[in-house]
């Protein structure tokens, strides 16, 4: 008896020691770092002018930040960047109707939105525009692959990837390539024609975690299997086309959004480069064949943004996840926005309806009628750190309470109900409510038959179902004619997931991260059916605070300034490597260059030149009508360690390069930097 009671004891005493270390471990970061405070004002823009038509504007912005800022959304199995396998972009779409106020729609390759970053593009193109705060959405694709530490809350900042900290640095500029983006959007606005519409598209994604969907009570089909899977997804792609006049007077496709629900998870944890993910693939396709196949007279942009995501992951073979299938989901996607953007041929229109409207509320300070569906602070549960279906982590994932479908016991009072707590306790006494998101922006547009419902959370795909219906009651109400609704995940901000009661119940990886508690997506329906309505019925309606000021615990990942005193030389002569089971093939070399602190990989970077024989100039290779360069999806860039003189080693890679003509010779082009001349290898051919 005393020998199990000291073993009893000891084990107690060990979970005790684990348990205060993991407390320590997660408060250090809140108790430990400097900190930031931002001060944002919110600025008058210029008055709205009635018009004689209807006008809009498109630009692009490379977003990739440099080598060495963690990435998001894998939390502590995450990864600092080494360069990227395809960049990361931001498009703004301005769009003015004839009377009344302009929309901003802001597509971007992150992975999560934040509401210290709307204010701050928004602060920063008010004097230059007519766009005021309300007018501007911000919309992510979520891809896991992108950089962390820009987002309002410390939570997020802390625990999002494998460091903690916010970083002004990234923040600052993402908002500076952003608003720059709007506000050239702005000044090369044209007369407009604009269509919508909508497709199902199967196959593309599938139900991560069915265990949690067939828990509601409105789904008959119980079955779990794989096909229920890619059943149980959002097919909706839904998308807003612009065409622009030209110098001519006719009017030629130039831009166009789209929403889609899935995840930006093809790309796995523990992976280095930026990647766009399958969103890369969706965004490009189309771009490339309305360049090909219109008559337009600039680059065709096209945006994509998530929707009711939160359980949808992409399609991929079991055993296969990584860039193969990552591309061939990509693909799929690409094909249906073009079958999607040709049905639109018809429908342009030169007078749709044009309205913007946002509410931003603080949850912790909340009426009693505004807060009874939400916990009165935030927490998170076991299950988030058991990981979602498809990135468990062994052995943890499989044991409870960190395990899927391990709920707690319902106490009386306990407004987070069947969650397990993280920590239990230590959670609530180490992080108070204020480092949790808790400043929660909702947002309206309406463009002609379409609304979108902008929330700052991951919206599973029957929590959408949800939401959507209670805004198709809103608007049937104000006898709207409305004909697509998207309730658009990652908007303005992030606050983790929605879903519904009996999803969360289950506690499932979406429900442990459900911070707010079983009543969120019941919030939600109500304050986007309420903020629907009011858009219709007061045009440019908007209630948000007149400053902001948040501040946060910082860190510093932008590389530091190294001056550049070496040149750039070959390190290694271009080698082929031959494909493998789930790798593509490619050529490889190594090169020293500059420091990362001078590498701006958001500008163009590397290309791959050809010519016929050493009678002919050098020239940039093209392959179906495409440059093989770093706007494409082959070339890729990785950072292996830093050298003297301001000089690093990078390997340089162009995969798939039998999709070029293999007679002739090649050479890779990488562009200077830091006052260095272009650099070029040495030559290689297909019969090296």
């Amino acid at each position: 008896m005393k020998t199990r009671m000291k073993r009893w004891c000891g084990g107690v005493g060990l979970l005790l020691v684990l348990l205060t270390g993991a407390g320590a471990h997660t408060i250090w970061p809140f108790v430990g770092f400097p900190s930031t405070t931002l001060t944002i004002v919110k600025k008058a823009a210029k008055p709205a002018e009635d018009l004689a038509e209807m006008v809009a504007g498109i630009a692009e912005r490379d977003i990739t930040p440099p080598v060495g800022v963690p990435k998001f959304g894998y939390s502590a199995w995450a990864r600092e960047a080494d360069g990227f396998r395809n960049r990361l972009k931001a498009k703004a779409f301005y769009i003015k109707p004839k009377q009344g106020e302009p929309v901003v729609i802001i597509q971007a390759d992150l992975p999560a939105s934040s509401l210290i970053l709307h204010h701050r593009v928004a602060e920063l193109v008010a004097e230059h525009t007519d766009v005021s705060f309300h007018n501007i959405s911000i919309l992510v694709t979520h891809t896991h692959a992108g950089p962390g530490h820009y987002l309002s809350s410390d939570f997020y900042n802390v625990f999002g990837t494998n460091k903690p900290g916010f970083d002004v640095r990234v923040f600052e500029f993402l908002a500076q390539q952003m608003a720059s983006g709007v506000i050239e959007a702005y000044m090369t606005r044209r007369p407009a024609k604009i269509a919508v519409g909508a497709k199902d598209v199967y196959g593309a994604a599938k139900n991560r975690s069915m265990g949690a969907f067939v828990a509601n009570h409105t789904i008959e089909d119980k079955s779990v299997s794989e096909a229920a899977a890619e059943r149980a997804v959002n097919p909706v792609m839904t998308m807003v086309r612009l065409d622009l006049k030209n110098a001519a007077g006719d009017y030629v496709p130039a831009g166009a959004f789209s929403s889609f629900s899935v995840h930006g998870t093809g790309i796995p944890a523990f992976t280095r480069p930026y990647h766009g993910d399958v969103w890369a693939y969706y965004q490009r396709e189309l771009e490339w064949f309305v360049d090909k196949h219109y008559d337009v007279t600039q680059p065709m942009i096209h945006g994509a943004f998530e929707a009711t995501h939160g359980d949808n992951n992409p399609n991929y073979r079991a055993g296969l996840r990584g860039d193969l299938e990552t591309r061939r989901i990509g693909m799929k996607l690409g094909v249906a926005a073009i079958e999607l953007f040709q049905s639109l041929d018809r429908s342009l229109s030169d007078d749709v309806t044009v309205l913007s409207a946002m509410r931003e509320v603080n949850v912790l300070d909340l009426d009693d009628n505004t807060s009874q569906d939400l916990c009165a602070r935030a927490l998170v549960g076991a299950a988030l750190v058991g990981a979602a279906k498809g990135d468990e982590i062994f052995p943890l994932s499989y044991i409870p309470p960190f395990s899927a479908g391990s709920p707690a016991e319902p106490q009386i009072d306990e407004c987070h109900a069947e969650k397990n707590r993280m920590l239990s306790g230590l959670q609530g006494w180490g992080l108070e409510p204020e480092r949790y998101p808790h400043l929660l922006a909702i947002s309206g547009v309406q463009i002609g038959g379409l609304v979108m419902m902008g929330v700052p959370f991951e919206v599973t795909f029957e929590a959408g179902n949800r939401i959507q219906a209670a805004i198709s009651d809103a608007l049937f109400r104000q006898d709207t004619a409305v004909q697509h609704i998207v309730v658009a995940s990652h908007s303005n901000g992030y606050f983790g997931y929605s879903t519904t009661r009996e999803e969360y119940s289950q506690q499932w990886y979406e429900g442990g991260h459900t911070i707010y508690g079983p009543g969120t997506t019941q919030f939600l329906a109500t304050e986007t059916s309420r903020l629907a309505a009011e858009m219709v019925r007061f045009p440019g309606f908007s209630e948000m605070p007149s400053e902001w000021k948040v501040t946060l615990s910082a860190q510093r990942y932008f590389p530091e300034e190294r001056t550049v005193e070496g040149n750039m030389q070959e390190l290694s002569v271009p080698q082929f490597v031959e494909a493998e089971s789930n790798r593509e093939p490619y050529w490889s070399t190594e090169v020293l260059g500059v420091n990362p602190s001078k590498l701006q990989l958001h500008e163009s970077l590397l290309s791959v030149q050809w010519r016929q024989d050493e009678t002919q100039p050098w020239s940039q290779l093209w392959v179906n009508g495409i440059p093989v360069d770093d706007e494409g999806y082959d070339l890729q860039i990785r950072h292996i360690e830093d050298e003297e003189e301001g000089m690093s080693q990078y390997e340089l890679r162009w995969f798939n390069p039998g999709l070029a003509e293999s007679e002739g010779m090649f050479r890779f082009k990488m562009n200077g930097r830091g006052g260095l001349s272009d650099y070029y290898s040495s030559i290689f051919t297909f019969d090296t």
